[in-house]
């Protein structure tokens, strides 16, 4: 049951995914396995059918929750087991509700074996297969990859804010990178205390660890700044991380000219002696300090530009460009299971007007209101918005037919319409038109079907606006195609 088994481990982090197949192997189970770290290799990977999905929770540029949506979208059969020292409890529970096989702290390995063990032989979860199979209503819906992976980039966003009134761009780069750490890595304990000491009047946070294995995980947990070690193949190893580069390492020195020497080799960027004090030792910590500003900085840019090329920083709605990446997605996955799918474009009507006679300060906070207004009679974690640029927003219905679309833009329409938008200076009552474009079985998936959905959707919507606004049209790609084509 357990030979050569196929293993896919989503983690950022090289020795932290051999550390997870050493366990594994140690307690009797085979593997060949692959690493990934971006939602691109993850999706690529997924089509090798790996019998089982290993993912830390947090990456720079993904995360564990949006590796198991996609996962439970796209390939519900395959387990999927969390090995993560971030996940938390909470989070833990909510994943294993909606189909996760198991959760292991990273600290806690040891029991990883047995968990890989029962989701493999329980196979894949019927709460999954059911789940991505059949249109489910209320509770029990896991919600589609695009529209879990917005919530997760917008609970990243949440916690980037310093105040939830200010533009996300401005707030996260006002940010203060978080205080650089470093890692003591050597033999002698009086040294080791010595160097701590000397570390901490410097203002640094200081990590020990008592041999090379203990630094790897802790280097796997966090980014250290600076490290102090008498371990030359520690510095091969750390060098060979993908965060190695940013760890300014110190190689610390019995004297002995040729350690030094194979230290430098190994990746060090400088020696200290052992017995080091003063004005030489501070040397060193004032240099790393430098990189460990810079490196804390490029740290928070790399996950922060991960957040803002996914989220409209005004609306929080999903932008144009990851509308284009993930509807064709949507398209795919219809297709896929035979499902319905409706896309609805939308616009606020006289939205210059408004701006023109009440400013774009204004402007903006109709845009926000109306993109919340739009989200609050949404399915949470199924449907989702994107903002196309201006004041037109593509709304994305997965399993939805044709009728129940219209019906959706209606009831959205009506809620626009229903109260005047209110401003710190005034309130605006505004209205919106709709074109909805629906398939209430989403046949074979032609390479521009999900471009042929949008153009009908967005020539239904100009022609509510062609029959007065503040109203609902349904379009239809074969009459859209055949205006093309005359035209």
């Amino acid at each position: 049951m357990f030979a050569n088994m196929q293993l896919l481990i989503v983690e950022d982090n090289v020795s932290d995914a051999e550390l997870t197949v050493r366990q594994l192997q140690a307690d009797g189970i085979d593997c060949t396995w692959m690493r990934v770290a971006t939602e691109a290799a993850f999706r690529d990977a997924l089509l090798s059918a790996p019998d089982l999905i290993i993912s830390d929770c947090t990456l720079p540029c993904f995360d564990g929750m949006s590796a198991f949506s996609i996962a439970t979208a796209e390939a519900p059969e395959i387990p999927f087991v969390f090995v993560s020292g971030t996940l938390g409890d909470e989070r833990a529970r909510e994943a294993l509700k909606h189909g996760a096989a198991g959760y292991i702290a990273k600290g806690d390995r040891e029991h990883l074996a047995q968990t890989v063990r029962s989701a493999l032989a329980r196979g894949p979860s019927r709460h999954r297969r059911e789940s991505d199979r059949a249109p489910l209503c209320g509770d029990a819906d896991p919600g589609t990859d695009a529209a879990r992976h917005l919530l997760a980039r917008r609970r990243v966003l949440d916690e980037t804010l310093q105040q939830r009134d200010s533009p996300a761009m401005t707030s996260i780069m006002l940010r203060t990178a978080p205080s650089p750490a470093a890692l003591l890595v050597i033999e002698a304990q009086l040294t080791r205390d010595r160097f701590a000491r000397l570390l901490s009047s410097a203002n640094l946070e200081v990590d020990t660890a008592r041999n090379a294995d203990e630094a790897l995980e802790r280097l796997a947990d966090r980014v250290h700044a600076l490290m102090f070690t008498d371990n030359i193949d520690l510095i091969r190893s750390v060098r060979q991380l993908p965060l190695g580069e940013v760890t300014h390492i110190v190689f610390v020195s019995s004297g002995r000219l040729l350690l030094q020497s194979d230290a430098v080799h190994a990746g060090a960027n400088g020696c200290v002696s052992s017995d080091a004090r003063g004005e030489h030792f501070l040397t060193h910590v004032t240099t790393a300090r430098r990189i460990a500003d810079f490196a804390a900085s490029l740290q928070l840019a790399v996950r922060d530009n991960g957040v803002l090329s996914t989220i409209d920083e005004l609306t929080s709605a999903g932008r144009r460009h990851y509308f284009e990446q993930q509807f064709p997605r949507e398209v795919e996955r219809a297709a896929r299971l035979g499902q319905p799918l409706a896309i609805l474009m939308a616009d606020i009507d006289h939205f210059k007007r408004i701006n023109d006679e009440h400013g774009h300060q204004i402007g903006d906070e109709v845009l926000k209101e109306f993109c919340q207004r739009i989200s609050d009679g949404l399915r949470l974690g199924r449907d989702w918005v994107a903002r196309l640029g201006g004041d037109e927003f593509a709304i994305v219905l997965p399993d939805t037919t044709a009728s129940k679309a219209c019906a959706v833009a209606d009831r959205l329409r009506e809620t626009i319409g229903a109260g005047a938008f209110t401003s710190r200076f005034r309130e605006i009552s505004i209205t919106a038109s709709f074109g909805v474009c629906a398939l209430d079985k989403v046949c074979g998936s032609s390479s521009d079907l999900a471009q042929r959905m949008v153009r009908a959707a967005d020539a239904a919507l100009y022609e509510s606006k062609h029959l007065g606004r503040n109203r609902v049209t349904a379009g239809c790609i074969a009459d859209t195609d055949e205006r093309l084509s005359s035209a």
